[in-house]
């Protein structure tokens, strides 16, 4: 009885895989139908191209969602009408005729003007912004800085920025500024550390010193900046001195200052001694300004009284003659501002004679006790145009004229002279 069950059940199971066989052999054939039935109707849709057509936009519904994709067919550019035409100058006509192609293609332009795959830096290039932080020209060594001088504090607010244009040897090395108000009997100092190293080291430090309102007039800042080896041993590099005027003070307020690092070795010490003057003129308000910073190497006692005589001279005559107040050191500071009045046209016929005195000399025995507190002169120097100056004389005189805006300093050698007293008595 077990044995016609079991044939019963296996026939049926056959019937059934047979069937189902069939079935998925027509599902086939018809999806197979199918496809082929659509790809006809795409061919047949699509239109036939001319030859010269640029371009072709077509939109085809994605089987992936309903969003629109645009298709660009490139063109072609030969055609018989162009066939004897050279290839660069079809490419021109091309361009004359379809400049709408370039901008939609974009890195794609047919020709050389932008092959496949190139990159065009000036799209990438973004404009220079003028700034107050720009770096004047030139390669000489600097500092950026900024002063305020608050009256109601009383307080010199400096802040150090940067330096720029250091030296090779420099770079690599750690930086130092150390800042010091002079005359000062206080040996301590502020110091600030580079950021960074390289060329152009970051500091970005601000220092507050006490400076009363009576006695600002009569200080300098000084800023000097140093190199520092594995060693830990400092090398200067150069200083900057900045003379402290309340009226110059409030003109800078608020400005980004760029000033040039001097070292004592810019100029050979001169048998007389040498002189720091700062020159400027101002056309629009015809001023010549004076401004004696300090000396050193005079052949005089340390303790001795020093001034310094300016002459304003145009042609052969004296027009006008100022002295700075007397000041006493090895190496005497002045930071005393002189002004002239001198017309554009007198620039040419112009000069200034610095004349270093000393103040109550009574130690010369062939001097008669009637003149024994005369100045006596130790030494001059002439800045002026090529009619009285040559070398540094002559340069300073030009960089003032062409640099009105500043105001040009540089150290001179002292030439030798008699006592002006003496000169005018024969």
């Amino acid at each position: 009885m077990a044995d016609p069950m079991i044939a019963l059940a296996t026939g049926l199971s056959a019937v059934l895989l047979f069937l189902l066989m069939i079935g998925l052999t027509v599902y086939l054939l018809w999806k197979r139908r199918q496809d082929m039935r659509r790809d006809n109707q795409l061919i047949s849709t699509n239109s036939v191209i001319p030859p010269c057509t640029p371009v072709l936009q077509t939109l085809q519904a994605s089987s992936y969602g309903s969003a629109e994709v645009p298709f660009f067919l490139p063109p072609s550019f030969k055609s018989s009408t162009h066939s004897a035409m050279p290839e660069g100058r079809e490419e021109e006509e091309q361009w004359k005729q379809h400049p709408h192609l370039h901008i939609q293609r974009g890195s794609l332009t047919i020709g050389s003007w932008f092959p496949l795959g190139s990159l065009r830096p000036d799209l990438y290039q973004l404009p220079e912004e003028p700034s107050e932080w720009a770096q004047p020209s030139g390669s000489t060594v600097r500092l950026c800085f900024a002063v305020q001088y608050q009256q109601e504090q009383e307080q010199l607010v400096v802040s150090l920025l940067q330096a720029a244009n250091l030296p090779a040897q420099c770079q690599s090395s750690a930086t130092l500024v150390k800042l010091q108000l002079l005359p000062s009997e206080d040996r301590h100092h502020r110091q600030a550390k580079a950021q960074s190293k390289g060329c152009q080291p970051q500091f970005n430090d601000t220092f507050v010193f006490q400076v009363s309102n009576n006695s600002v007039d009569q200080c300098t800042l000084r800023m000097s900046l140093y190199s520092v080896d594995r060693l830990k041993k400092h090398h200067l590099v150069g200083h900057v001195l900045l003379p402290l005027r309340q009226d110059e003070l409030q003109e800078a307020a608020g400005k980004v200052l760029w000033r040039d690092l001097e070292t004592d070795s810019d100029l050979p010490l001169s048998k007389h001694g040498n002189i720091q003057v700062s020159l400027n003129y101002n056309q629009s308000l015809q001023r010549l300004t004076v401004v004696v910073l300090r000396a050193r190497g005079l052949q005089c006692p340390s303790n001795a009284g020093v001034s310094v005589q300016v002459s304003l001279q145009i042609h052969t005559q004296v027009v006008k003659t100022k002295c700075t107040p007397e000041t006493r050191g090895s190496t005497p500071t002045f930071n005393e501002k002189l002004t002239f009045r001198l017309l554009p046209v007198q620039l040419d016929a112009a000069c200034i004679c610095l004349e270093v005195q000393q103040v109550g000399h009574e130690e010369l025995a062939e001097v008669p006790s009637t003149r024994a507190t005369a100045p006596v002169s130790l030494g001059l120097v002439v800045i002026g145009p090529f009619m009285y100056a040559r070398g540094r004389e002559l340069e300073h005189w030009n960089e003032m004229i062409s640099k009105s805006q500043e105001l040009v300093k540089q150290w001179h050698g002292l030439g030798a002279a008699n006592n002006i007293y003496n000169n005018n008595q024969t």
